[in-house]
């Protein structure tokens, strides 16, 4: 599509509908690269890494080495479709999902944004609330204290991602990476003042009888990164539109998701085997938590500052992406509102862990949501899009009621029903011994969904309006 109405154009969030001329765009790699090494260099994923680090450090290296690419690689994919055609993710998916139809994905898009907030902003909470009680001698993990920590970290990143939009939000990803650079390097030094390496790759956690409670297959970690790398998927067209080239649209999420996941999944999981190290081997990924570990590390104030600082830069792609998703299941919610929506339900979330108790089983059943929710939705997207249209999609015709994209009442049943069957996948490859012990039940999950699409539409003839 050529660009049209060039003149007097404007540096803005454009609608799902809008076509953003090249002109209007603005992400170069460094920008998007940051956005991504963001997205996934933060304490989240050290707690990813935490909970791979029961397979020692050998096994955590190669099932991040193998299920990190291949997830962004299809991040790549849909970041490239975002970059031709110019909508957001769940735009994008009003074509083979239907206009109305697409409400689906998107209100499980919305809440998966609204739980990584939350998540993040919980993580985040400890070590900010350490930043305003240490002077006055509080209690740091005192409930009053976690709810204030939450509110400003959610304040902060609500502001910025509201009133900045997308160019603002790319810009602080510039800066975030500068703070996360000298947090790892930083925690490295000090974690290898106090352990050898030796030690820490000879541990196993078969050597003490307690740690079989924390046993992971392969394939369970690949399900763990893959079903994080996922929800990612389901927002980089947001950004991707915004890219001036096809190379920055898909190398820079590319390149960018992979070393930031790779990066602080395997301090995560360097951390809790030295950890375990200095328990006599005893494995127990809750003392790993990233404050807990500069705190004993002697990092100081510091250090948790750089904690909240990366936790509000990605919580600003989470709060943003939110509001995408948002505006798509009503057309009556600007993107601003809609991203006022998805950050009071995140505070609500940061603080179930007062009510709950334990953060990472929680945090272990919201992964496996996503690795159900997530893989159907993007397989159908590809599929259709690559080998179903060969890549065409019309913008102009997102919202047209008499067009074709409306399919019966603006509802593709093909596409939904082949949602519902992946879903279904995902379960039964849970318990299949050959999955779970090889490519995980995310992908297993994935290929049966897109291969069931590609035979379905063909079947009934989509893709020839």
């Amino acid at each position: 599509m050529s660009d049209q109405n060039n003149e007097n154009l404007e540096i803005r969030d454009y609608g799902i509908d809008e076509y953003v001329p090249m002109n209007a765009r603005y992400y170069g790699v460094k920008e998007m690269a940051s956005v991504w090494i963001c997205a996934n260099a933060n304490p989240t994923s050290w707690y990813m890494g935490t909970i791979v680090g029961a397979m020692g450090l050998s096994g955590a290296f190669l099932s991040a080495a193998v299920g990190n690419p291949l997830v962004y690689f299809i991040l790549a994919l849909v970041g490239l479709m975002g970059f031709r055609i110019a909508s957001t993710t769940m735009g994008l998916a009003r074509v083979p999902f239907g206009i109305v139809g697409s409400k689906l994905p998107s209100l499980i898009n919305a809440l998966q944004f609204v739980g990584w907030c939350g998540v993040n902003t919980y993580i985040a909470a400890i070590p900010l609330s350490t930043l305003l009680s240490s002077p006055f001698g509080m209690d740091t993990y005192a409930p009053g204290m976690i709810i204030l920590s939450v509110l400003i970290i959610l304040a902060i990143t609500s502001a910025i991602a509201i009133y900045g939009g997308a160019k603002l939000l790319g810009l602080a990803q510039n800066v975030a990476v500068v703070c996360l650079i000298v947090l790892s390097v930083w925690i490295m030094v000090q974690l290898f003042r106090s352990f050898s390496w030796a030690d820490i790759a000879a541990w196993r956690l078969d050597a003490v009888e307690s740690n079989a409670q924390w046993t992971m297959s392969f394939g369970a970690a690949i399900d763990s990164f893959a079903a994080f790398g996922f929800a990612w998927v389901m927002c980089v067209a947001d950004y991707t539109r915004y890219t001036k080239t096809k190379a920055v649209a898909m190398g820079a999420p590319l390149l960018g998701a992979t070393f930031g996941m790779m990066w602080f999944c395997m301090l995560g999981a360097i951390s809790a085997i030295a950890v375990a190290v200095k328990a006599g081997g005893v494995f127990d990924p809750y003392a790993a938590d990233l404050s807990y570990i500069c705190a004993e590390l002697g990092m100081g104030q510091i250090a948790n500052l750089l904690i909240v600082i990366s936790t509000i830069a990605v919580n600003m792609i989470n709060v943003y992406s939110g509001g995408c998703s948002t505006a798509n299941v009503s057309e009556k919610l600007t993107l601003k509102l809609s991203m006022s929506v998805i950050a009071v339900l995140s505070v609500i979330l940061a603080l179930t862990p007062l009510v709950l108790g334990s953060f990472l089983d929680t945090f272990q059943i919201f992964l496996g949501f996503l690795g159900a929710a997530f893989p159907p939705c993007i397989a159908i997207m590809v599929v259709d899009y690559f080998f179903i249209r060969k890549k065409k999609y019309d913008i102009a015709l997102f919202s047209r009621k008499d067009g074709p994209y409306w399919y019966r009442n603006g509802v593709n049943p093909v596409a939904i029903l082949c949602f519902a069957a992946g879903v279904v996948s995902y379960f039964v490859g849970q318990r299949i011994p050959a999955v779970m012990n090889s490519l995980g039940a995310v992908f297993f999950c994935f290929l049966i969904t897109g291969a069931v699409y590609y035979l379905a539409a063909k079947a009934t003839g989509q893709g020839k309006d």
